[in-house]
């Protein structure tokens, strides 16, 4: 039995559903047809923008079914789980498109929304020149037109949380390489890389851990969830600092900042893909100098509501 999931969430549950045997059938020509459509579930060689990302295809029972059963030509059997929608296809056979139809049948309770932002297809971020490396100390700024914004950029007075190049007690660690690690990377999703834990929830959520699960998708709602769990609006010990942003009553995302000065540098892990360094642009999310980039003036795409900065501290950010 093949499961699908259309990922496109970063915090909340993405839909879900099973091929019928005819379905199945069908899904089995296509690959063998083209079978360079499909891409790893994760893999740091694809960075994906926050939203849509493709369709995930997984063996969630092995009954023997057609899919067991199939080989390509030099023998070797199908992939148990894999990734459509992020490689070229052919015009008249594109697998993401196919799956993407045959979940109009089924009652997912997707939004018209939703759906229009999954058939505008996948956008891969070609990454910057100072991508992927946020321990490294630049000479100069970002090269960006964006106004400056940060340490010494303008007054964030009013924004929730806004003091977070004043902490003094912050508990840096860029490590986007434990969570991407293949045994984690698809159970933990951006409330566990922002929490700095490995929860193994891929569908963690503010408020769950300590009994009051974010009860709607708003700054509001999931703010509320984070303060159950113990996040403040002010500088902590050994601490932790986020970000909240909100695709406004869709998902939640979060950014985490891990390192200090001279570069601020924020990292994020959309979902169950791989954690990075890089917003939807490409653009290397530091700033020098109170230049750059950090989640409030980043690409961000859907999630527009900036909810405001929390911190915890590190030994206590615990999710679930």
């Amino acid at each position: 039995m093949l499961e699908i999931e259309l990922d496109i969430f970063s915090g909340m549950p993405n839909p879900t559903w099973t091929l019928s045997g005819s379905e199945e059938d069908e899904l089995i020509q296509r690959v063998m047809a083209d079978p360079a459509q499909l891409s790893p579930v994760a893999t740091e060689d694809e960075q994906f923008s926050l939203g849509y990302r493709g369709l995930v295809v997984r063996l969630i029972k092995s009954d023997e079914s057609s899919w067991t059963r199939a080989r390509f030509a030099a023998g070797r059997a199908l992939p148990l789980a894999f990734r459509v929608g992020s490689k070229p296809a052919s015009a008249e056979a594109p697998i993401a498109d196919w799956l993407l139809h045959t979940a109009d049948s089924r009652d997912l309770g997707v939004s018209d929304e939703v759906r229009s932002v999954a058939t505008q297809g996948v956008s891969l971020v070609q990454s910057s020149w100072t991508a992927a490396n946020p321990t490294a100390t630049f000479d100069s700024a970002p090269d960006t037109t964006e106004e400056p914004h940060g340490p010494t950029g303008p007054d964030e007075t009013g924004i929730q949380g806004s003091t977070w190049w004043a902490c003094g007690s912050n508990y840096f660690n860029a490590n986007a390489s434990l969570f991407n690690d293949p045994a984690y990377v698809t159970r933990n999703n951006c409330y566990c890389f922002a929490s700095n834990h490995l929860a193994n929830s891929r569908y963690a959520l503010p408020g769950r851990r300590s009994g009051n699960p974010a009860t709607s998708i708003t700054c509001g709602g999931v703010t509320a969830g984070l303060y159950s769990d113990g996040w403040k609006d002010g500088c902590q010990t050994n601490g932790l600092t986020i970000v909240l942003v909100i695709w406004p009553n869709v998902d939640y995302h979060f950014y985490r900042l891990v390192t200090g000065e001279p570069n601020w540098w924020w990292g994020h892990k959309p979902g169950g893909t791989p954690a990075k360094y890089t917003d939807d642009c490409g653009n290397s999310i530091y700033q020098y100098n109170g230049q750059g980039y950090a989640p409030n003036n980043c690409c961000r795409g859907n999630y527009t509501n900036f909810c405001g900065y929390f911190y915890q501290n590190n030994s206590t950010a615990l999710v679930a």
